[in-house]
Order: structure tokens, then sequence, then C-alpha cells
């Protein structure tokens, strides 16, 4: 398959691979590069992106990654593209995003790969650099080797950063939106908040993420550093996978604490919110397949901490669809925005106070072969030295209420934030 790398084209760059000692993919957070890129699955695999060999252009087909590049290690697993996307393009970032956006898809010029209980590093480098891949490679897992153990760092302690008057207005927001939902003009709308801790001393990013993994080994772990500030997460929601032709994706819309997590089958608000994401999805990719599944009936997704409710998707593409136009088909679905698409983007532009940033944005992992992973950001932390900022949304429609999605918002945070010992001020 990565034979197929090559073309009769002049290639400008070559990439290589060598089996490396396999280790915490977290670990590489702490190397010194522009940008650092991790996804990693629940099933183990990981890919970590160390610097970029190549940057996909806003308009471009996923095909221009990998135009001209000749794989020169065909039985190591492939490259792979990492990116993070922001939920809303062009959208300027304030302070606390500074840095981060607009976010993008690249190429690593380093790239460790983890699969099957083996690891691999690859360099991807322009041509003129080609005879010194061999011995850099070498080098370089020697220095993978005495790469210190950033992951294993503890934290400091933290403590709530103030919230004002924030909650109360965010459940006057649901109330409005509740209002214009009524009215009828919009089915639904999602409405995000942001709350923060600060540690007495700054917190390492591998570390972060590396609690993350302990905690919610069942989502996808994934971070994308930037100069001194890093995003990262661990997200239940996939967007959209793709293998060869057969496409895989879900809709997960309805919370509740484990505890109360038999009151989502029950629940009319919930059910309806549901509904609400499931023909929205199906209906974005029809165009794109020549066969879709059925309809299912919703069951529960537990999680540490949350459950909510679960539908599983499955198509069989066309011959001729590019992932990215799938990410961009299906983002933002109706779980992280609402329905119609522009009337809620336009009701939480006017609602929310703060830019959303790169959260609830697609990130993703591309193969040459046209295969994806693409989740959306989720259950995520801004790492800007002492301060941690955790957003998180909840769905509003007809019947919600002001305290109860307020509630909820704090639910999701805390998912996160107790992974690292820390609390919210609720």
């Amino acid at each position: 398959m990565n034979a197929a790398l090559a073309s009769d084209l002049e290639l400008p760059s070559c990439s290589a691979a060598i089996e490396v000692d396999p280790l915490p993919p977290e670990r590489l957070l702490a190397v010194d590069a522009d940008p650092v890129a991790a996804f990693i699955a629940p099933d183990g695999e990981a890919w970590v992106g160390v610097g970029a060999a190549r940057w996909l252009d806003g308009g471009a087909g996923s095909a221009a990654l990998w135009s001209g590049l000749l794989d020169q290690s065909p039985d190591a697993p492939g490259p792979m593209a990492i990116g993070a996307l922001p939920f809303r393009a062009g959208e300027a970032a304030d302070p606390l995003w500074s840095g981060l956006l607009p976010g993008g898809v690249v190429l690593p010029e380093r790239l460790y790969i983890q699969r099957g209980g083996r690891a691999w590093w690859r360099l991807t480098l322009p041509r003129r650099e080609s005879a010194t891949l061999r011995s850099r490679l070498t080098q370089e897992r020697a220095w993978l080797a005495q790469l210190a153990a950033a992951e294993t760092l503890p934290l400091a302690a933290a403590r709530p950063l103030p919230e004002g008057d924030a909650p109360q207005r965010y459940a006057d927001a649901v109330t409005r939106a509740v209002a214009r939902i009524r009215a009828g003009e919009l089915a639904k709308v999602v409405l995000a908040r942001r709350c923060g801790v600060a540690f007495d001393t700054a917190p390492a990013p591998a570390a972060l993420l590396a609690r993350l993994s302990e905690r919610h080994p069942n989502c996808l772990r994934y971070a994308w550093k930037r100069g001194a500030r890093t995003w990262l997460g661990a997200t239940p929601e996939t967007l959209v996978r793709v293998d060869g032709r057969r496409l895989a994706t879900q809709a997960l819309a309805g919370t509740r604490t484990s505890e109360r997590a038999a009151e989502l089958l029950a629940s009319t608000k919930d059910q309806h919110e549901h509904a609400i994401v499931v023909e929205a999805i199906r209906a974005a990719i029809a165009p794109y397949c020549v066969a879709l599944s059925p309809r299912r009936e919703p069951v529960l997704r537990p999680l540490r901490g949350l459950a909510h409710l679960h539908t599983a998707i499955e198509a069989t593409l066309r011959d001729d669809v590019d992932f990215m136009r799938l990410v961009d088909a299906l983002h933002p679905t109706p779980a992280v925005c609402g329905l119609p698409a522009d009337r809620a983007a336009a009701l939480l532009r006017a609602l929310e106070p703060e830019p959303r940033g790169l959260y609830a944005g697609p990130f993703l992992r591309l193969a040459s072969d046209g295969g994806g992973h693409a989740v959306v950001a989720l259950r995520g932390a801004i790492v800007a030295g002492r301060q941690l900022v955790v957003p998180a949304g909840a769905g509003i429609v007809d019947g919600s209420e002001g305290e109860a999605e307020l509630a909820e918002t704090r639910v999701k945070q805390r998912s996160v934030l107790d992974a690292f010992g820390a609390r919210d001020g609720a």
C-alpha cells in the first residue's frame, strides 16, 4: 500500500521508519517541537506527530498531503497525518486560545506509531536530505530510549478560578434559547461555557494526558500543542471513521451521571434531543453513500462517571469520496451545534460570550490510502501555564431548564477535572 505513495513526478519528500521500543505515547508531549499532536485510541494504537513536514491547506483535498511522497519502509506502518480543526473556521482567538488557533492538519516530520504491542519511529524529510534518513533514525531511536518520563510527573494542588456571575448568565442564556425554540426558529441549540482551575505550579501536559488515559481508557485521547499552550482531552465521540469503503459514525446525545443512567431511556427530552442528532447525521452522509444501515433504537453508552444515549450508524461509501469532504459534511453535528445548523450557529454566537476555538471541532488522523478517523474534541482542557480551562456544553431543546443544563455542563467538566484531582467551583 505504501509503495503507491511514489509517483512518476518529482519526489520532493521521502519517508522511512524504524522499529523502536514502545513507550507511553503521552511522553512525547514534552518534546520541544511545533506542533506536537497526539491521537491515542482505546485499543492501544497511537500516533504522535512531532514537528511538521507538510501542512494541509484549508481548501485542498487530502491527496495533497501525499503527492510526491516516497515511502522507503513499505513493511512498516505508513505515514499518518494528524490534525485539530476549529469549531468555526475563521474565528478570532481570544487570549485563551491564542497560539492554538487556527489548528491545522499536519504530516509530521517525526511520527511515533504504536500498534499491537510494537512501535515504530518514522521520519519524513525533503528529498535533498534523504541520504541522512537511516542514520538519523538510528540516532533518534537512542534519543527516544533516553526521554525523561514526563508523564509520571506529579501534579500540584489546584484551586477553582472565580466564575463570578457566569453560571447565572449561562442559565439565563438557556432560558432565552428555549424561548427561540418555542417560537419555531430552530429545534435545538448547544450552549457551551467554561470553568477553570489554577495549579500551584504549571502542570506538564504529558502528565495531564496520562491522567486522562488512566481515568478514561475507553475514550480517544488527543492533544495539540503549539508553543506554551496545549489543547488535550479524552473524547467519547467519533465524528466519522473510514476503512476502505466502510463508514462508521455515531450519534451521542443525552447525558446523565452514571448513577442516573437509566433515566435516559425514559426521558422524553433526551430521546427527542438524541433523535434530532441521529436524523441529521444520516441526512449528512446519505449523498456520499451507496448503502446506509437501518435505523436503530438508542442504547446506553456507559463511561466513567457519565452515561449517554448512543446510536451506531454504518454505511458503504461511494468510490470517489475524500475523507475531508465527509468531515466537512458532518461537522458540526447537532450534538455540538444544533438544528438547523445555520440558525443554531448564529444563536450560539449571540449567547456564548467566548470563542469555542478547537473545542467541539474535529480532531483527526488521516492515512495515505484515504482512510481516516475523526473525533469530536470534547471533554478537553486548554493548558496555559498554571491555568487549565475546561469548556463544556449542553443541548437545549423545548423543555430544557437553565439550572439543569448548567448542572449537565458541570458533570462533563468534572469528568475532566477529576482526572487531575481538581474540581470546579460548584
